[in-house]
């Protein structure tokens, strides 16, 4: 709807060399570089009128995205919005404190509920209620970034695979039954890290089902 506000996956591109900025950050309405970024977390997860559930990663790659932005453009103002910021494990915390340690880096507790565009400008007004003090804040940024939750293709189209699946899409492993096992984001939210993790537990689990038979 506004060409200033983007997903998560299209930042993560632009920031790719192999992307269509070739690595560049950039505001898609004029290709200027943004002085201010406003992320907004759980956009359309933990809500039940979309996605219930949290993704996981998603705090994570908002961090990381703010790195990216702060690397390219030293005096970049960045500003993330959040219900609650889930860091799991000791590394992911480190990374999370030196993060808010940036004086360039605003975190704000509190739930969007409206982004609008100045049609002048292209720039984006987010529009939320600190959780904390209950003030309405109204910050006006050159770019927005939504951090979109994780949804499995199984939600819109089934594999022709007699399988099981929870409410959301995501498969249900019957170790009972064996033949087929999913790992990774077939089978929750989840991160590089635990997805290879989870993928080990499969492969030998599908190996202790050979053995057996």
């Amino acid at each position: 709807k506004h060409p200033n506000v983007i997903t998560n996956m299209i930042l993560e591109r632009y920031a790719s060399p192999n992307g269509p900025t070739k690595g560049k950050i950039i505001r898609p309405s004029d290709g200027k570089a943004p002085e201010s970024v406003a992320f907004v977390q759980c956009a359309g997860s933990r809500d039940e009128n979309h996605l219930p559930y949290c993704s996981y990663i998603c705090c994570m790659a908002s961090l990381k995205h703010a790195t990216y932005i702060r690397e390219q453009y030293p005096d970049a103002k960045i500003y993330i919005f959040y219900i609650d910021l889930r860091t799991p494990g000791l590394r992911y915390e480190k990374f999370y404190n030196k993060i808010k340690a940036d004086d360039k880096v605003f975190f704000i507790k509190g739930k969007v509920a409206e982004v609008s565009e100045d049609p002048a400008t292209k720039n984006i007004t987010v529009v939320a209620e600190n959780a904390v003090t209950g003030e309405k804040i109204r910050q006006t940024v050159e770019m927005a970034v939504l951090a979109t939750g994780m949804q499995p293709t199984a939600a819109i189209s089934k594999p022709p695979a007699e399988l099981n699946y929870n409410p959301y899409g995501f498969i249900i492993n019957d170790f009972n039954k064996g033949g087929m096992f999913a790992a990774g984001c077939a089978n929750k939210p989840a991160d590089v890290v635990s997805s290879n993790q989870n993928a080990t537990g499969m492969a030998l689990k599908a190996i202790q089902t050979l053995v057996r038979r």
